[in-house]
């Protein structure tokens, strides 16, 4: 129970943290995506049943705060956390640099899938959906990119503290 309840607060967290902190920095529609990145290491941390449960309510309640149909991220995140979870042994993630590009490379697929669900299911023409690639996607999936590897080592360092367990049995001395 307590690995499904305090990741859930993590997020409620990073969650607030996201919507009411990073509006006032300067740059008002670029910021970075903290629950995304916490998705992103519920992959590497969880088992698929467990994380994707996680994943699949934080998606929902970012749905909830951010003003979208409801259920784009919500389908997102499970998505994203699942194709993390198949392919994280494939992929070397020790340094900034690759932990940098798998973020901002998933968070661009991430940004065209919602794009394209948009497109799809709210008939919004091509042409007011192009410039927010750009002006809005690209940047805000580099400051995200940016971010990660700091939060993958927090995450790293939290979930060896929650998953340790005690030795069971205490050595005597000779």
């Amino acid at each position: 129970m307590k690995r499904m309840v305090l990741p859930l607060f993590v997020g409620i967290l990073f969650l607030v943290v996201q919507t009411t902190l990073f509006p006032l920095f300067p740059i008002h529609r670029v910021r970075p995506d903290l629950l995304f990145i916490f998705t992103l290491s519920l992959a590497f941390l969880f088992p698929p049943i467990s994380g994707g449960i996680i994943a699949f309510f934080m998606g929902y309640l970012a749905d909830l705060f951010s003003g979208n149909a409801l259920g784009f991220y919500a389908l997102s995140r499970s998505l994203l956390f699942f194709a993390v979870y198949f392919s994280k042994e494939r992929v070397y993630l020790e340094g900034f640099f690759s932990q940098f590009l798998f973020t901002f490379l998933f968070a661009i697929l991430e940004g065209v899938f919602i794009l394209i669900l948009m497109n799809t299911l709210q008939l919004v023409t091509l042409s007011k959906l192009y410039p927010l690639f750009f002006t809005i996607l690209l940047p805000q999936s580099f400051f995200t990119g940016l971010f990660t590897p700091f939060f993958f080592l927090l995450f790293k360092k939290g979930a060896l503290l929650l998953f340790s367990q005690p030795e069971k049995g205490i050595k005597e001395k000779g």
